[in-house]
């Protein structure tokens, strides 16, 4: 009886092309605004605004419109390696720190949002959104300084972990503004 072996070359992943533009528009920075998405909601197109309307008319989105704060990039997650290789890449810890200045009104909603684990978090830059895959963990704190001219503002770390690096999408337009329950307050 003959047998067959098979050797795989490579993992079977396939490595997308590198796009080079000298002439491209830089990306600024700054978490300028974030939004909180139930783990049961899925885009089809996370451009689409129409599809992010939808899921705040049905409250499984809430946006915070205007912050101020920063994204990790992501810290490596490796397990063993094997062979000639000493360790692999399994994924990323992940965090993000923003602050909110509506403060007064907003202990309940981050009391809450503490004690839950059914939301990803989405994040906004100059013009494009990233949209975690996985649930997150929100730690909300109000800090009070002891100057006189600082705001008390809601500064909240968020964390998780995902296997690859989020992914950059453009910003659906009129969706990072002030919300109520009836619809938006400019």
């Amino acid at each position: 009886m003959a047998y067959q072996v098979y050797y795989p070359s490579g993992c079977g992943t396939t490595v997308g092309d590198h796009y080079c533009n000298n002439c491209e528009v830089a990306e600024h920075a700054r978490i300028r605004s974030v939004a909180y998405i139930a783990k049961d909601f899925t885009f089809i197109d996370p451009t689409n605004p129409v599809e992010w309307k939808a899921g705040i008319a049905a409250k499984k989105i809430i946006v915070i419109p205007e912050t101020s704060g920063s994204f990790d990039g992501g810290s490596e997650v490796e397990g063993t390696g094997y062979g000639d290789q000493q360790s692999k890449l399994t994924g990323y810890n992940f965090q993000l720190t923003y602050q909110d200045p509506n403060y007064k009104n907003n202990a309940d909603f981050y009391n809450g949002l503490k004690r839950t684990s059914n939301y990803r978090v989405a994040y906004r830059t100059e013009s494009l959104v990233h949209i975690s895959l996985n649930t997150v963990s929100v730690i909300p704190k109000n800090p009070v300084t002891d100057n006189l001219s600082d705001e008390v503002t809601w500064s909240v770390l968020v964390k998780w972990s995902e296997g690859d690096l989020p992914v950059p999408y453009n910003v659906p337009s009129g969706i990072f503004v002030c919300y109520d329950y009836s619809g938006v307050i400019s």
